[in-house]
């Protein structure tokens, strides 16, 4: 990392022009105000001492940073000791200047109690300004780290995210082999028109693999293409109706591969038959995107773990922070996502590109 880089030297250049505009004016309304114009050829020369004070220390703390401290976030003692012993003899070094300075100002020389007290500002000076220098470099670490960590976390959440996605898609494919697999066993053409599907549903889904978040037409068209292939296998036992208005459809977003994971955790734990057929609506209602079945489980030995559920409300924390809604009754079981507005969209685009 370059000097440069390495300390907020413009923050410390203003700090630096404020402390010298400060010290100056105060200097010259403290004279005005305790002689009046009687005293405005004092307040100048002392306005005029205090730059000459100022000025070289100041600038002289930030060359000190740079020689002898050169990265921030290291801290040597040797490098510290040498930092301090160089501000503070700078300091020593200059006062006869400052002396000189005030002597020709003043056309007298300095009496004890003037040159004590020359000391004594100049050293609160000096260590006033390291004070100060110090408490911007600890904040501009401070905020370094922060977003540091803010990167890491995002990193971790991008990973976590991955890693919750790709485990849809192993689960889904060993159950469409199987399908498959018995279709062509009963019944080739259909096996032949499950293909067909499986293969749409597969492109889709491999073009969406890298991202987070779709606009919501494309989530619906890979649940089309889902709902085909499930309507081969079960016919009129499942039934499925689909209630977003266009512009919903495109101008809304949600996580890839959120809605027809709900579609098939319903099919998956509730029995299909055509006498009574398993009903699925997906519905817009507000500013949230719910898929609603009906309810009759299944009786089989298989508990209900909810991983699949719990994957996506993972997904959706990760993203955005919001939380599934789940209700159920007698007859229904319905789970409702929050729309993603452009905002959140596009953000999460960016950070994956």
């Amino acid at each position: 990392m370059s000097t440069k880089s390495s300390y907020p030297i413009k923050r410390l250049c203003i700090l630096n022009f404020w402390l010298i505009a400060i010290g100056v004016l105060f200097v010259f309304a403290f004279v005005m105000a305790f002689w009046g114009l009687r005293g405005l050829k004092d307040a100048i020369l002392g306005s005029s001492l205090s730059l000459v004070i100022l000025l070289p220390i100041a600038f002289a703390n930030i060359l000190w940073l740079l020689i002898f401290r050169k990265q921030p976030h290291v801290r040597s003692l040797s490098a510290g000791r040498n930092y301090y012993l160089a501000s503070y003899a700078f300091s020593a070094l200059l006062f006869p200047f400052v002396v000189w300075y005030y002597n020709y100002l003043h056309h007298q020389t300095l009496n004890a109690i003037d040159l004590i007290n020359l000391v004594i500002i100049s050293v609160f000076v000096n260590t006033l300004i390291l004070i100060l220098h110090n408490y911007i470099i600890l904040q501009e670490i401070k905020v370094r780290a922060d977003m540091e960590n803010s990167l890491l976390k995002a990193a971790n959440a991008e990973a976590a995210n991955q890693l919750l996605r790709q485990q849809i898609h192993p689960h889904f494919l060993f159950n469409a082999l199987n399908i498959l697999k018995s279709l062509y066993k009963i019944d080739p053409v259909s096996a032949e028109e499950y293909l067909i599907c499986l293969s749409d549903f597969l492109r889709a889904s491999v073009s969406n693999n890298s991202t987070k978040v779709v606009r919501l037409k494309d989530e619906l068209k890979l649940c089309q293409d889902y709902l085909r292939m499930q309507k081969i296998r079960f016919g009129d036992a499942l039934i499925c109706t689909i209630s977003i208005s266009d512009e919903i459809a495109e101008n809304c977003f949600v996580p890839s591969f959120s809605i027809q994971p709900l579609l098939e955790n319903a099919i998956k734990h509730n029995e299909l038959t055509e006498e009574q057929p398993l009903s699925i609506r997906i519905e817009q209602t507000d500013e949230r995107i719910k898929v609603v079945n009906t309810l009759k489980p299944k009786i089989t030995s298989e508990a209900f773990s909810g991983s699949g559920l719990k994957n996506l409300s993972e997904r959706y924390r990760i993203l955005s922070d919001d939380e599934l809604l789940i209700e159920t009754d007698e007859n229904t079981f319905s789970v409702s996502i929050k729309l993603l507005d452009r905002k959140v969209a596009m953000s999460s685009l960016q950070r994956t590109n």
